[in-house]
């Protein structure tokens, strides 16, 4: 069967252990978190850790096809591990800014921009996502149109910011605890590098969606070639930024 045959829809089903299914019919050219935002309750996509996988045990992350899972597989039916988060009493350190995400009309402009311009090196190029590197930090791009989750569909805006934290369970607890207004509405998502957790708070009336993120232990650390880049950087840690006058 070729591309123009295929049905526009596939049937997604997420299946938990304790017995309970969440299915439905979704585009064949939406990624898995859209099938999660679409198809599973408030309650689960809210501080809980989300883990994906096939029947046969592979695990499944959020931003893949879910057209090339369908033709690779033959389904789209997911088990899914819900398991809530702790509320950990402990501490945890941030490392950082990790990436800047933004939502434009003309992804076409922001890579020739920053890829042929600046010489960052893309990463990811498709219909869901654009992802530029220097490899120390990096500039994701996603399209701004309505019905995508985590996106109020306009451009212009700031997408999210990401941060690497140590311990995303005890950021979570934290930030529960210290800054109650920084609403966790979607959930702890499993990919191949990291966990993620999102979260919106409004700060002097702009409205920022955080992104937090832990780096699975097999791919923290740079190599040696972009090791040598932070050498060239500013350590804004090192002092009060700036010279004050008194």
């Amino acid at each position: 069967m070729n591309h123009a045959e295929q049905p526009a829809e596939v049937m997604v089903s997420f299946s938990l252990p304790d017995g309970r299914r969440f299915a439905g019919p979704i585009r064949r050219h939406e990624v898995v978190h859209q099938a999660l935002d679409r198809l599973l309750p408030a309650e689960l996509l809210t501080a809980h850790h989300l883990r994906v996988s096939m029947p046969n045990g592979d695990l499944i992350f959020p931003d893949m096809w879910l057209y090339e899972i369908v033709d690779h597989y033959g389904h789209a039916d997911f088990v899914l591990d819900a398991r809530p988060l702790s509320k950990q009493d402990t501490t945890f350190t941030n490392f950082g800014f990790d990436h800047l995400a933004l939502a434009t009309t003309d992804r076409a402009a922001c890579r020739r921009f920053f890829h042929d311009g600046l010489k960052m090196s893309i990463v990811r190029d498709d219909e869901h996502l654009l992802v530029l590197t220097t490899g120390v930090n990096a500039l994701f791009f996603f399209d701004a149109r309505p019905g995508m989750p985590l996106s109020d569909g306009l451009p212009s805006r700031i997408h999210h910011l990401g941060f690497v934290v140590d311990n995303l369970e005890a950021a979570h607890a934290h930030l529960a605890q210290t800054c109650p207004e920084y609403a966790s509405h979607f959930t702890l998502l499993e990919r191949v590098e990291r966990l993620s957790l999102y979260g919106t708070i409004e700060l002097g009336g702009v409205r920022f969606l955080i992104q937090l993120s832990q780096i699975k232990p097999a791919y923290r650390g740079l190599r040696p070639e972009t090791a040598r880049v932070t050498e060239m950087f500013y350590d804004y840690a090192a002092r009060d930024y700036g010279i004050r006058l008194a």
